[in-house]
């Protein structure tokens, strides 16, 4: 009797451990969905601001050009 109460003990721990593996990774996936959109626009905005940096450069050459 008494090993069958170890062995329920043990189950149920394992069960436990993983619920809150379970859980960690509905955390982690709700995490990813939230912050995708944010992390997509400060990549957006870092692109953009390389592109303006070039323009500004490629203006800033043809107006040597043109003195």
């Amino acid at each position: 009797m008494r090993q069958i109460g170890l062995f329920l003990l043990l189950l149920t721990a394992s069960g436990c451990d993983s619920k809150n593996e379970t859980v960690s990774q509905g955390r982690q996936a709700v995490k990813e969905v939230v912050t995708q959109p944010f992390d997509t626009l400060n990549s957006t905005k870092d692109s953009l601001q390389k592109n303006e940096e070039k323009q500004k450069a490629a203006l800033e050459e043809a107006d040597k050009e043109n003195k």
